[in-house]
């Protein structure tokens, strides 16, 4: 109980994602005003700009804060990891997909990657340090590059 006391007083990810929640919190009960205070009390403390109306599930860890940029309506699997620069949004402009995208669960999103549009990462995906995903990735593949493709993809996946 202590360890997850101090996780949430000194770890920034861990305080990022509460913050989040408790945005969600207030953007799904409709209370104006407050979800967007909440997130920019967010940026501030922790350097993580999570859209209140991001959807995110269980167990989703947030490595390293700082730079992470989560778009309006995005939706994250159960125990995805996030690493620092990574922005998951759209594809900015008045497209007509341009929406944010859709991680299932046990996704990893590395260093600096941009996942941008209303794609889908398949589930236990990982997407490489630097990588710019602009189209779907399949369940259980490696994707890098600049534009991302599909580098490896695994046929066995060893359960915990």
């Amino acid at each position: 109980m202590t360890r997850k006391i101090a996780r949430v007083l000194v770890d920034s990810g861990t305080q990022a994602v509460l913050l989040h929640r408790f945005a969600h919190f207030f953007f799904r009960a409709g209370i104006p005003l407050l979800p967007a205070l909440v997130r920019r009390t967010n940026v501030f403390l922790t350097g993580a700009d999570i859209f209140p109306s991001c959807r995110m599930g269980r167990d989703v860890t947030i490595i390293h804060s700082v730079g992470i940029v989560i778009g309006d309506n995005t939706v994250i699997g159960n125990n995805c990891e996030l690493y620092g620069q990574v922005t998951l949004g759209g594809r900015g402009g008045m497209r007509e997909d341009d929406r944010t995208p859709i991680l299932e669960d046990n996704c990893v999103i590395c260093v600096g990657a941009k996942v941008l549009g209303r794609i889908r990462v398949g589930r236990n995906t990982t997407i490489a340090a630097g990588a710019v995903v602009l189209s779907s990735i399949p369940a259980n593949s490696l994707a890098a590059g600049v534009p991302a493709t599909v580098k490896k993809t695994y046929t066995q996946i060893k359960e915990d």
